[in-house]
């Protein structure tokens, strides 16, 4: 997380507020990465994220991104899921 830390600050961007990882509701068999971020631009960081843990070689193919707005204190929501058509997510 820190590479992904540094590449959000460094890109002015935001910063990653936490990560957890754990099994999927939907298939208990599966784990997720859960990565929360607050951004000031959604989709270039959304980006960033991918491209940092690709690069990093960690697995983004289980990856779930949840943002939220720069400044704002609202609730996180899901922008990113490793496969479409999932929305379950929860803090």
């Amino acid at each position: 997380m820190e590479y992904l830390e540094r590449a959000l600050a460094e890109a002015d961007l935001g910063y990653v507020d936490g990560s957890d990882m754990g099994k999927c509701i939907s298939d208990s068999k599966k784990y997720a990465l859960n990565i929360f971020c607050v951004v000031t631009e959604e989709e270039r960081g959304i980006a960033l994220v991918k491209r940092v843990l690709k690069e990093s070689r960690l697995d983004y193919t289980r990856i779930k991104i949840a943002t939220m707005p720069y400044g704002k204190e609202e609730t996180y929501t899901l922008k990113y899921a490793y496969k479409k058509g999932i929305t379950d997510f929860s803090l």
